[in-house]
């Protein structure tokens, strides 16, 4: 307990930092609000009945198209939350990146730059091994939020293959008697009056689910209730057409808003209902009359001729074909009950159904022996339908497993970001504030008298040929500083920011719209161009059908579904580091045009605060806003797809997951997408990512001078203030040309000792100090005297290029002039 004091007295500490430290302790603050709200989520999810780590919990079940807007607008919060979570990792990240003085000075040995202020790959390979270990750390915990958390949010829709087919006089539904199975005598799933074979070959049947005659005597059967239901409640259900009426159950259309249907039939020969003894007359030798006179008299008037049970489905062939089965077409007049899924049924004006397949073919052998039919009953006219309208049931589902896979990352995103807000020290150069800040103080003898060095000369010395020590080489080789022409430059960020920089952004830019098109072209092809329906899924998708009969797994399923979001995510992060350097550019060349204060992570004097990091909150908001718009487009065009009722043939998706899913069996597990999604995504990725950075690239530099803000090697040549007071720019000038000459001379292994930064008196200190907390301007300075005779040629160059104070009469650089 002693100890409990000690931690709120470090913590209260750790809360009063400032610069970047304050910004990471809001950070993560703000994690750990967001990992406790999902862990709260997580808990009253698990908490329901018959919830479990390993069922996922149904949180809405009702209107689909209720449920459809709240899974929009749960993947709404979920892109916002993730996205908030991975620009807090970028902060850590870029912050882990940033060098310390010591790294940089280490790698300006070997004449190798560091980026300063913008995020940066090449930067792992010279900081601590706690800085890279981080790094690595906030990489690898993004993964699965990327991957997962999409997906913890689910949404079933429901798309209904049975339905009751029954025909029918109008009496029937006003209570009129009727003896089942009918006045055809045929039971649901035969093709003719019952003692006929149940399948006639190659009609394919057409006359719905088989039910054996006995049901229909049995008062308690289903068969029977059923049809006792139809007959009590049809009066009341709505009016179709017959027009309407064929184009909803004559086709492939699912049953998500009209199920039972009574088609009622009307002609001359059945007004009112149907005598069995007009219709067919037994031959007296047979038992049929003994059989049916109990059942269904032969002089009564029936108001009810068929019913069935019918289902449809949707269902992909052996060759590959989407096809559909609809199992009563039979019964509504056409020969077959299978058919391609691009079939076009005509409407019929009128609509007459030819019942008896006999009839059809135009052979009365076809009935039965000992049953003489009479063909005054050979077909009827459809009048209008009675269609139940009926409200599907949809869900919204939370996968418990997956949302706390990313809790825990989460979590230990917020471990490691209270690890570097605590631990790691503060000499990180951040911002190109803080290096010019730590340059001006402590000048690098490596650039001394390089005042005309740019992004182009930093990047020859870098990655240009370099040759080995030799006699012939050396003559050629001095230690004196060498003025330089300055040519003035005409410049655009396409020619200032490095080829590298634009192939890296859109080698990750092009990948990504090229699947993109892809996808686009594939939705345009299988939807014709139409691109019809509402922001939501209510209305129906269409299923990624790519693996040949043979679904992937759960985790293969889950990574292809959201594998968009880790390419849009590097994507983000990729046009993220190129406007970080371009407005790293556009401070940078302020300087040239006016004094300037310098934006550092601990202001001081007229020094001013960064931002939260490089971009200012005019560009960073905005980017953050269109990267949730961006990632909720991508979760609504690709995304986990569950679909109840029985339509779909589930063995095109996840068998074995039903009870994962908390869904019926025999429901269809795929990855969904949404074809109106893909087209705003691919106007958008478009407008948002493509476009805009080569618009950027046009943009005119306003100022005159070096390119290259971000280079430490630019950044630390500019930082060589010149002291105009007293004659140690002479010493100082002297001792670089010695420590210059003494790395030429040394050996690979000594040269580290060579660049150890002489000391500057207290006065010197102080005046370079209060130099940084007031405005500074980059120009051309004169040099003192002394410094000019230093120089070859220096009757020509009297005026330095770098940082220098009001003080200094800091002017704008001329063409043609020579400078150092």
């Amino acid at each position: 307990m002693a100890r409990s004091p000690q931690i709120w007295v470090r913590m209260s500490k750790l809360l009063s930092q400032k610069g970047w430290r304050r910004t990471a302790i809001i950070n993560v603050v703000l994690a750990c609000m967001c990992d406790l709200t999902l862990l709260v989520c997580l808990l009253v999810s698990i908490s329901q009945p018959g919830a479990s780590f390993g069922r996922s919990s149904i949180i809405f079940q009702g209107s689909c198209i209720t449920s459809s807007r709240l899974s929009l607008f749960f993947h709404l919060l979920i892109n916002a939350i993730s996205t908030a979570v991975l620009s807090s990792s970028n902060f850590f990240m870029q912050i882990l990146n940033a060098p310390s003085r010591q790294e940089i000075n280490n790698a300006h040995i070997w004449l190798q730059a560091l980026d300063i202020g913008i995020p940066s790959i090449r930067n792992l390979l010279h900081v601590s091994r706690l800085k890279l270990a981080s790094w690595l750390i906030f990489l690898i915990t993004s993964i699965p939020i990327h991957l997962l958390f999409n997906s913890s949010i689910f949404e079933t829709t429901y798309e209904g293959s049975q339905w009751n087919l029954t025909l029918a006089t109008e009496k029937f539904t006003q209570g009129a008697p009727f003896f089942l199975p009918g006045a055809s005598l045929c039971p649901a799933g035969s093709i003719g009056p019952y003692g006929f074979q149940e399948v006639w070959p190659g009609d394919g049947g057409g006359y719905g689910e088989y039910i054996p005659v006995d049901e229909y005597w049995n008062s308690t059967s289903a068969a029977r209730q059923r049809i006792a239901y139809v007959a009590e409640h049809s009066h009341s259900w709505t009016v179709l057409n017959a027009t309407q009426c064929y184009s909803e159950y004559v086709s492939c259309n699912p049953r998500s808003k009209y199920g039972d249907v009574v088609l009622i039939l009307d002609s001359a020969a059945s007004k009112g209902g149907w005598k069995r003894s007009d219709i067919f007359t037994f031959d007296p030798s047979t038992n049929l009359s003994e059989m049916w006179d109990p059942l269904v008299p032969p002089n009564a008037i029936n108001s009810l001729w068929f019913s069935t049970q019918c289902y449809i489905s949707r269902f992909k062939s052996s060759t590959g074909q989407d096809r559909c089965q609809n199992s009563c077409l039979g019964a509504m007049g056409l020969g077959e009950s299978e058919f391609p899924l691009n079939t076009t049924w005509v409407a019929q004006n009128p609509w007459i159904i030819t019942f008896f397949p006999a009839v059809r073919y135009g052979s009365d052998s076809l009935f039965p022996k000992g049953l003489e039919f009479n063909h005054k009953f050979d077909s009827f006219h459809v009048d209008h339908c009675l269609a139940q309208q009926i409200q599907p049931i949809c869900k919204v589902g939370l996968s418990n497993a997956l949302l706390l896979l990313v809790i825990l990352s989460i979590f230990v995103k917020i471990i490691q970001g209270g690890v570097v807000a605590w631990k790691l020290p503060s000499a990180s150069l951040v911002t190109p504030g803080d290096a010019i800040e730590s340059f001006i103080l402590y000048p690098d003898s490596v650039t001394q008298g390089l005042g005309t060095l740019d992004i182009a000369d930093a990047q020859e010395i870098e990655f240009g040929e370099r040759r080995h020590w030799s006699d012939t080489l050396h003559p050629r080789l001095t230690t004196k500083v060498q003025p330089r022409r300055w040519k003035k430059y005409l410049r655009r960020f396409k020619s200032i920011i490095p080829y590298t920089a634009w192939a890296k952004t859109y080698s990750i830019f092009i990948p990504g719209v090229a699947l993109l098109t892809v996808g686009f072209a594939a939705a345009s092809w299988a939807t014709s161009d139409n691109y019809s329906g509402s922001l939501d899924h209510s209305d129906g998708v269409l299923t990624v059908d790519i693996w040949n009969g043979s679904p992937p797994g759960y985790i293969a399923t889950l990574l292809f579904a959201n594998t968009p979001q880790l390419i849009l995510s590097l994507c983000y992060f990729s046009y993220n580091s190129l406007l970080t350097q371009i407005h790293v550019e556009k401070e940078w060349n302020a300087f040239s045009v006016s004094y300037q204060p310098l934006r550092v992570s601990y202001p001081s004097g007229q020094q001013i605060s960064s931002y939260r990091l490089q971009l200012p909150y005019r560009h960073s908001v905005p980017l953050i806003i269109i990267s949730i718009g961006l990632h909720w487009l991508v979760s609504n065009a690709l995304f986990l797809y569950v679909n109840e009722g029985g339509y779909w043939d589930s063995s095109r998706g996840l068998n074995g997951f039903f009870d994962a899913f908390s869904v019926s069996k025999g429901s269809l597990i795929v990855i969904g997408y949404s074809p109106l999604f893909l087209l705003i995504l691919f106007i958008a990725g478009f407008l948002c990512v493509i476009f805009p950075p080569a618009i950027l690239s046009l943009y005119k530099i306003k100022g005159n001078m070096v390119a290259g803000g971000w280079n430490s090697l630019v950044i630390s040549a500019a930082c060589h203030i010149p002291n105009m007071h007293n004659n140690q720019d002479e010493h100082s000038f002297n001792t670089t040309d010695r420590y210059l000459r003494e790395y030429v001379e040394s050996s690979p292994e000594d040269r580290t000792e060579v660049f150890v930064g002489r000391e500057e008196d207290e006065e010197s200190f102080n005046k370079l100090l209060d130099s940084t907390q007031r405005k500074l301007r980059w120009g051309a300075m004169e040099l003192p005297r002394k410094m000019v005779e230093s120089v070859p040629g220096g009757e020509r160059a009297t005026f330095h290029l770098g940082f220098g104070g009001e003080e200094h009469d800091v002017s704008e650089p001329k063409d043609g002039e020579y400078y150092i």
